[in-house]
Protein backbone atom coordinates (compact mmCIF):
# COMPACT_ATOMS: atom_id res chain seq x y z
CA UNK A 1 0.00 0.00 0.00
CA UNK A 2 2.66 2.38 1.31
CA UNK A 3 4.61 1.80 -2.11
CA UNK A 4 1.66 2.49 -4.27
CA UNK A 5 0.79 6.19 -2.56
CA UNK A 6 4.15 6.86 -2.91
CA UNK A 7 4.10 6.35 -6.72
CA UNK A 8 1.42 7.98 -6.83
CA UNK A 9 2.56 11.43 -4.90
CA UNK A 10 5.76 11.22 -6.93
CA UNK A 11 3.98 11.10 -10.37
CA UNK A 12 2.02 14.05 -8.62
CA UNK A 13 4.99 16.13 -7.21
CA UNK A 14 6.81 15.31 -11.12
CA UNK A 15 3.17 16.37 -13.10
CA UNK A 16 3.58 19.65 -10.43
CA UNK A 17 6.84 20.38 -12.02
CA UNK A 18 6.23 19.77 -15.27
CA UNK A 19 3.01 22.35 -15.77
CA UNK A 20 5.66 25.33 -13.06
CA UNK A 21 8.74 25.18 -15.02
CA UNK A 22 7.53 26.53 -17.89
CA UNK A 23 6.06 29.27 -15.69
CA UNK A 24 9.52 30.01 -14.33
CA UNK A 25 10.77 30.81 -17.80
CA UNK A 26 8.37 34.15 -17.74
CA UNK A 27 11.04 35.60 -15.18
CA UNK A 28 14.11 34.82 -17.30
CA UNK A 29 14.32 38.76 -19.29
CA UNK A 30 14.51 38.71 -23.17
CA UNK A 31 13.71 42.72 -23.16
CA UNK A 32 18.07 43.66 -24.37
CA UNK A 33 18.67 42.57 -28.09
CA UNK A 34 21.86 41.29 -26.73
CA UNK A 35 20.60 38.86 -24.07
CA UNK A 36 17.38 37.97 -25.91
CA UNK A 37 19.23 34.61 -27.89
CA UNK A 38 20.69 33.98 -25.08
CA UNK A 39 17.37 33.73 -22.91
CA UNK A 40 15.27 32.42 -25.09
CA UNK A 41 17.96 29.49 -25.30
CA UNK A 42 17.62 29.26 -21.45
CA UNK A 43 13.19 29.06 -21.80
CA UNK A 44 14.02 26.29 -24.21
CA UNK A 45 16.23 24.46 -22.25
CA UNK A 46 13.72 24.86 -18.73
CA UNK A 47 10.64 24.00 -21.27
CA UNK A 48 12.20 20.91 -22.40
CA UNK A 49 13.26 19.80 -18.61
CA UNK A 50 9.57 20.09 -18.26
CA UNK A 51 8.33 17.83 -20.86
CA UNK A 52 10.87 15.34 -19.69
CA UNK A 53 9.61 15.72 -16.02
CA UNK A 54 6.06 15.21 -17.43
CA UNK A 55 7.01 12.26 -19.75
CA UNK A 56 8.68 10.25 -16.73
CA UNK A 57 5.51 11.55 -14.54
CA UNK A 58 2.93 10.27 -16.66
CA UNK A 59 4.74 6.94 -17.02
CA UNK A 60 4.66 6.74 -13.38
CA UNK A 61 1.20 8.14 -12.41
CA UNK A 62 0.26 5.33 -15.14
CA UNK A 63 1.59 2.78 -13.43
CA UNK A 64 0.72 3.73 -9.77
CA UNK A 65 -3.04 3.91 -11.11
CA UNK A 66 -2.71 0.29 -12.49
CA UNK A 67 -1.05 -1.18 -9.31
CA UNK A 68 -3.65 0.55 -7.11
CA UNK A 69 -6.63 -0.26 -9.26
CA UNK A 70 -5.06 -3.99 -8.61
CA UNK A 71 -4.45 -3.92 -5.06
CA UNK A 72 -8.40 -2.23 -4.19
CA UNK A 73 -6.64 0.65 -3.21
CA UNK A 74 -8.05 4.56 -4.06
CA UNK A 75 -6.31 6.03 -7.28
CA UNK A 76 -7.66 9.77 -6.54
CA UNK A 77 -3.51 10.92 -6.21
CA UNK A 78 -2.67 8.92 -9.28
CA UNK A 79 -5.32 10.37 -11.54
CA UNK A 80 -4.23 14.14 -10.22
CA UNK A 81 -0.65 13.50 -10.84
CA UNK A 82 -1.51 11.68 -14.75
CA UNK A 83 -3.66 14.74 -15.05
CA UNK A 84 -0.76 17.33 -14.14
CA UNK A 85 2.33 15.19 -16.01
CA UNK A 86 -0.04 15.12 -19.02
CA UNK A 87 -1.14 19.03 -18.90
CA UNK A 88 2.71 19.97 -18.02
CA UNK A 89 3.71 18.10 -20.71
CA UNK A 90 1.66 19.75 -23.45
CA UNK A 91 2.24 22.79 -21.98
CA UNK A 92 6.26 22.98 -22.35
CA UNK A 93 5.78 20.57 -26.01
CA UNK A 94 3.94 23.99 -27.26
CA UNK A 95 6.53 26.50 -25.56
CA UNK A 96 9.22 24.63 -26.40
CA UNK A 97 8.49 24.29 -29.96
CA UNK A 98 6.90 27.96 -30.45
CA UNK A 99 10.12 29.54 -28.85
CA UNK A 100 12.27 27.18 -30.87
CA UNK A 101 10.65 28.23 -33.94
CA UNK A 102 11.48 31.91 -33.14
CA UNK A 103 15.05 31.33 -31.69
CA UNK A 104 16.01 30.12 -35.00
CA UNK A 105 13.83 32.84 -37.11
CA UNK A 106 16.10 35.13 -35.17
CA UNK A 107 18.98 33.42 -35.91
CA UNK A 108 18.09 33.33 -39.21
CA UNK A 109 17.72 37.13 -39.91
CA UNK A 110 20.63 37.68 -37.95
CA UNK A 111 22.64 35.38 -40.05
CA UNK A 112 21.39 37.04 -43.14
CA UNK A 113 21.90 40.61 -41.96
CA UNK A 114 25.38 40.06 -41.27
CA UNK A 115 25.92 38.65 -44.42
CA UNK A 116 24.20 41.80 -46.50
Amino acid sequence: METTKQKQITGLVLGAISVFLPNISNAIPTDDPDTAIGGAIAIIIICLAAMICGIIGIVISAGARKEATAAGEKKVIGTIGLIASIVGTVYGAILFFVLGVCVACVVCLGAAAMSA
